[in-house]
This record gives C-alpha cells, structure tokens and sequence, in this order.
C-alpha cells in the first residue's frame, strides 16, 4: 500500500474515533497504525547535522535477529501483555506509566496470545541498543484468524542485560508522557522512511487486508468493537482520573487541616502547661460574677461567694483567669484577695495603717518580685490596685519614700509598693 494512503487511512479513522483510538491500537493495523507511522506524523522529515552523525553506517543488514536473549525479552513482554500481568511486564520494560497499565489491562481482556514473533533490528544510538521492527500475529479471543501487526521497540543494554526503553514505544509516542531524548527520536525518525523498513510495512499490511477479508468476525472487531470499546475506556479512565485527583485534593486539605487542628491543640496544651506551672491560690474578697471572657459585658458562667479560694492562671487587663468548675472562666480583679506565700503577709501587713520604713532604693533601680504583691495607685493599702506583680516579674525604682512606699514602674504603668515587701 503507497505510504501517502496509509496516512489518508490513520487521518480518515482519526476523523471518527480521534487519535488517541487510531494511535493506541497497537498490533492490529499493520504500518500506518503503529509508531513507525506516528513517527513519521509527529516527527518530520527534516535532519539535523547531529542526525547525519548519528545514522552513520546505522541502515545495513536489515533482518532477522534472532539473538535468544533479545527474543525472550519481546516473547516475555508479549505474554505479560497478553495477561496483563503489568508487575511482569515492568520487569522488562521501563518505565510504565498509570496511564498505559491502565489500557494494558483494558486491551488485555480481548488477547488470547501474540504468535509468529520475529524480529527485524537495525543498531540503536549506543553500543547494544537495537531498533527492532517485530511482525507479529496477535489472536484475538473468540475470533478465529489472527490479525498480523508490525510492531516496534526501542532495546537497550543497562548492567549487561537487555531491556526496553519504553519511552520510545507507541503509547508513549501518543501520549507524550515521558520526554525523550532529541537523537534517538531523530534516529527513529530516520529509521522508518527507509526503503527496506517501508517495505516490511507493505508487506504486514497487504497480510492485514487480506486476514480482515478473508474473517468477518475479525473486520467487524477491528473495525466496530474494539474502537469503541477504545473510546469507552479512555472515557472512564479520564472519569478515574478525575475522581483520583479530587480525591488526592480532598485527603491532602483534610491533612492540612489536621496538621493546623494538632498545632492549635499543641500551642493550647503548651500554654496550659505554662499557666498551671505559673498559678497561685487566691481568694474572693466579695461576692462576685464569673464572665466567659475578660470583659463584663461577656456571658455570665456564674458566681462565686466571698471567702472562696480560686486557682489563678492569669490575668487579662481587669479580670484574673482562674478555674471555675472545671471551666477557664474570668473574674474581675477587685473581688480577689492575693492568699499565697508571702502576699498573704502583705494583705496582713497592708491593714496597718502606717507602715515601717525598713530600706530604700535608688531611682533606676531594678527589683526582682519574690512574691506576688499589689501595685497601688496611692500610698495607701486601700487605694485601688494598679496592676499585680507576681514572683519573677520585674519593677524599676522611681523613688522610695521615708513613709514607707516606693514608687516603681511596671509594664508602662507606674503605682506604689510597700518598701519593706522589696528586696534587692
């Protein structure tokens, strides 16, 4: 058959079933359906200067090879194909993509068995590498004569054995999965407008004609069944695809929002574990409501009654945090009396009403907390309370007076402290 039909042959079934079903129907469209006709749709014709260098002494001795470690390499392919067997089929050819094991095992259910293999191979880019043509009987299941192809692999020698390089092989060709190297898609290029490969194809398609004439069972597959089929699969396979990657997008927000919900819970637990490491023991100077949040015009939880001892976390402006009921609630600060340590002595200290002047401090100076005390806004033990320093905070000495009290700074904020509850 002339070359030029063969490409109006692919261009008219392209026209009813798309490319993807005329270039994937490998084995059973003899020449213009397998790469040696996709190479010459998608690679011209065109050489370059590294091409010439290439092919060089490439095209002599066109025949049969029958080498018996590259036929056991296309006989096992063909029989992991036939069963779709893809884990065997991957042992010897690489790479494999989702894509194809998924067509392997579409088409596999119609092959009963690839038979007649021989194959035809000129030499490859590299020392051991080979271009094979395979012409090759593929018989389908239920349907008495088999459809002769001519198939083509690119063979390569890694480690010391053979293998194929399945970038090269048609469905890779179509798909474009996997890049391929410039010179050995030059080199195949070249390989299938030779004369003696023209020929082989010639050859394989006159067979082909002749067998889907001769079986009407096997042009009614050829030409109906197995097309459609072709374009259902691709079909459900796109659905799959689609599916799986809603699927991978759906698992990986779902771990974002696990990793995010486990780091709000660790950041929670490591600020519990800081505020039970820094709670002290108050009580209730006056009866007193208990707001959800440091506010007052937040929800109220509750009250408290005067005289009851509370578990302070923390404070938040005008509230205490403390634990009520099992609940972080709030409740404001002039209803707590300090009743730890030594800010008992200084509730105690702070009814006398003029206080001993024990020590003094420089203006500037730096004083460490020992204990939890009140910062009054006067010097006064019943003015009201500026701020609550606790043990290990740290006030500057604005000036000390011989009353008693030293003025100090805290936080911005400036108020008074007994003297005698200050050491340096």
């Amino acid at each position: 058959m002339d070359i030029h039909k063969l490409k109006d042959k692919v261009r008219y079934i392209a026209g009813i079933c798309g490319d993807f079903v005329v270039l994937h129907k490998r084995y059973f469209l003899a020449g213009c359906i397998f790469i040696c006709m996709a190479c010459v749709l998608f690679l011209g014709t065109g050489k370059s200067a590294s091409q010439e260098k290439s092919v060089e002494g490439v095209y002599k001795n066109y025949k049969e090879n029958k080498n018996e470690e590259l036929n056991k390499l296309i006989n096992d392919y063909y029989k992991a194909y036939a069963s779709g067997d893809t884990d065997a089929l991957k042992k010897v050819a690489d790479p494999v993509s989702d894509q194809e094991v998924s067509y392997i095992q579409f088409y596999s259910q119609y092959i009963e068995s690839f038979n007649d293999v021989k194959i035809f191979t000129k030499e490859g880019l590299s020392e051991g590498s080979y271009l094979c043509s395979v012409r090759v009987d593929l018989k389908y299941k239920d349907i008495k004569t088999p459809a002769p192809g001519l198939d083509f692999f690119y063979v390569e020698t890694k480690d010391g054995k053979l293998f194929i390089n399945n970038i090269y092989g048609s469905f890779n060709q179509t798909n474009n999965i996997y890049e391929m190297d410039t010179e050995i898609s030059d080199l195949i290029a070249i390989f299938i407008r030779q004369q003696d490969k023209l020929d082989k194809e010639a050859e394989v398609t006159d067979e082909y004609e002749a067998a889907i004439e001769k079986d009407a069972d096997l042009k009614t597959f050829m030409s109906e069944t197995l097309q459609a089929a072709i374009v259902q699969w691709n079909s459900d396979y796109q659905v799959q695809v689609a599916a799986a990657a809603e699927e991978a997008a759906k698992a990986e927000e779902e771990a974002k929002a696990k990793a995010e919900e486990e780091a709000k819970a660790a950041e929670e637990a490591a600020k519990a574990a800081e505020e039970e490491a820094n709670s002290f023991t108050a009580k209730t100077n006056a009866k007193a409501n208990v707001r959800a949040q440091a506010d007052k015009n937040s929800d109220r939880l509750g009250s408290v009654q005067k005289g009851t001892e509370i578990t302070v976390y923390g404070e938040e402006g005008d509230f205490y945090k403390f634990d009520y009921n099992g609940t972080k609630a709030y409740i404001t600060k002039d209803a707590v009396t300090v009743s730890n340590g030594d800010a008992a002595e200084e509730t105690q200290e702070e009814e006398e009403e003029t206080p001993a002047a024990t020590q003094s401090f420089n203006k500037g100076d730096k004083i460490t907390i020992k204990s939890t005390t009140n910062i009054r806004s006067k010097m006064d033990t019943s003015s009201s309370k500026v701020d609550v320093a606790y043990k290990g905070d740290t006030v500057e000495v604005i000036m000390s007076y011989a009353e008693g009290w030293t003025k100090v700074k805290f936080k911005k904020k400036e108020g008074f402290i007994r003297t005698d509850l200050l050491s340096k």
